[in-house]
């Protein structure tokens, strides 16, 4: 059978990383300026965790089979809380070669946090990042019931719940990928993959260092067979119209939960889309907008 993984090593430096910063969040600097006057912190948060930085953690049930499904070579580690049994999870893995190790609650909080391991942690290689002219060249990838291609774009969303939430539906509506930018933007955190259900495991996904120049590169693409459409809460054309006829070819750009696309964003897009109400309330969360999005246009 395969080799038995080495014993699990949790160095006291990352207990110390975790305990400072939760130190630094009961505790606030008193010399920080307060009320009104603070500026907005726009960076996406950071999230403490016990995986060094070449570590991929996978949290989760649902996520760790998915991870098992696609991509068994890819886990270096499998940890289960002692005493709990995942039947798939142990079917998966003795079917992939992958050996299992029994550790305590706390190592696994320790690693990815409380709550959000729920028993059973992958730590893994991290998934491919796809280098957007790739996503964009690529025939044999993902298509929608439609067999047309879609990529999701989203522009300076911060939240990984929401990051993973857009990811699981792009891949259940059949996307071909999702790009964010480097910076300003939810990290693919543990958190983001919990949330994608395991998605992120599947699906093509890229980074830029530019959203606004990656939106050029869309656009001069393939002598113009791709189109740009982003969504607006008013003033935008009904996107149940643009349905009954998208572009074969389509990047859907999604703004962030606060102040929606970036006006360089806004001003590159082809199309404005907006999602009726009928409602009262001025706008949906991302993910939720991302899926009524899809259902439509897939």
């Amino acid at each position: 059978g395969p080799a038995p993984r080495p014993p699990m090593n949790l160095a006291p430096s990352w207990f110390a990383s975790k305990e400072l910063a939760l130190s630094r969040s009961r505790h606030p600097d008193p010399k920080a300026p307060k009320g009104r006057g603070r500026p907005r912190d726009r960076r996406a948060p950071v999230e403490v965790t016990g995986l060094r930085p070449h570590e991929h953690g996978v949290p989760g049930e649902r996520a760790v089979v998915e991870l098992l499904r696609a991509a068994p070579r890819r886990v270096r580690r499998l940890l289960v809380e002692t005493g709990k049994t995942f039947d798939e999870v142990v079917t998966l893995a003795a079917a992939g070669g992958v050996s299992i190790e029994e550790v305590e609650r706390e190592a696994l909080e320790a690693l990815v946090g409380p709550g959000l391991a729920r028993g059973v942690l992958a730590i893994a290689e991290p998934p491919r990042r796809w280098d957007l002219a790739d996503l964009l060249d690529r025939e044999d990838g993902p298509r929608t019931r439609r067999g047309h291609r879609i990529i999701v774009a989203l522009d300076g969303v911060l939240d990984p719940h929401n990051l993973g939430a857009v990811i699981r539906s792009v891949e259940f509506f059949g996307g071909s990928g999702v790009v964010w930018a480097q910076d300003r933007s939810a990290p693919l955190s543990p958190a983001a993959v919990r949330a994608s259900a395991g998605a992120s495991e599947r699906l093509p996904l890229a980074q830029v260092t530019n959203l606004a120049r990656a939106i050029e590169q869309v656009k001069a693409h393939g002598e113009g067979t791709w189109w740009v459409a982003g969504t607006v809460v008013d003033e935008g054309q009904p996107i149940h119209a643009f349905a009954e006829d998208p572009p074969s070819n389509l990047l859907l750009i999604l703004g962030s939960e606060e102040r929606g696309m970036r006006r360089l964003t806004r001003e590159r897009c082809d199309f404005s889309l907006t999602i009726d109400r009928g409602g009262e309330l001025g706008s949906l969360n991302v993910s939720a907008a991302a899926a009524v999005a899809l259902a439509l246009l897939a």
